[in-house]
């Protein structure tokens, strides 16, 4: 059953005030996940996540369900859990498309590769 469409320029609170739709649209984030590294890697939870893929020790890529329509989108990476290590987005030639990501996992001591108890991660920009 088909509703139709909702058109709104600004969204209007009882008590909260008044927001351009515009913030809304270009301000929210278009992928959010949460990735447990460790053992059989998965999503705990997520928005516009497809899958992930261990490489190795570290070494994810996470691919979203729809694409961005171009690889300039920003993200945001947080790292933290019972690992005493930090995360880094690996962006070399072939890291980074309109559909997936890289990540690489390292000891905040050495800076060997390790595999992170829990990251988490979103993205900014326009969906294709």
């Amino acid at each position: 059953m088909a509703f139709g469409t909702l058109k709104a320029d600004t969204l209007t609170h009882s008590t909260a005030g008044s927001l351009d739709t515009n913030y809304v649209v270009n301000g929210s984030a278009k992928y959010w996940s949460n990735l447990d590294g460790t053992g059989t890697i998965g999503i705990r939870d997520s928005f516009n996540h497809s899958s992930q893929t261990d490489h190795a020790t570290g070494k994810y890529t996470l691919t979203l369900t729809n694409a961005m329509s171009n690889d300039d989108y920003a993200i945001t990476m947080a790292t933290g859990g019972t690992s005493s290590g930090s995360g880094r987005i690996f962006d070399d030639d072939t890291a980074r498309t309109t559909s997936a990501f890289k990540v690489v996992g390292q000891s905040l001591d050495n800076a060997a590769v390790l595999d992170i108890d829990q990251w988490t991660f979103a993205i900014h920009g326009d969906l294709a």
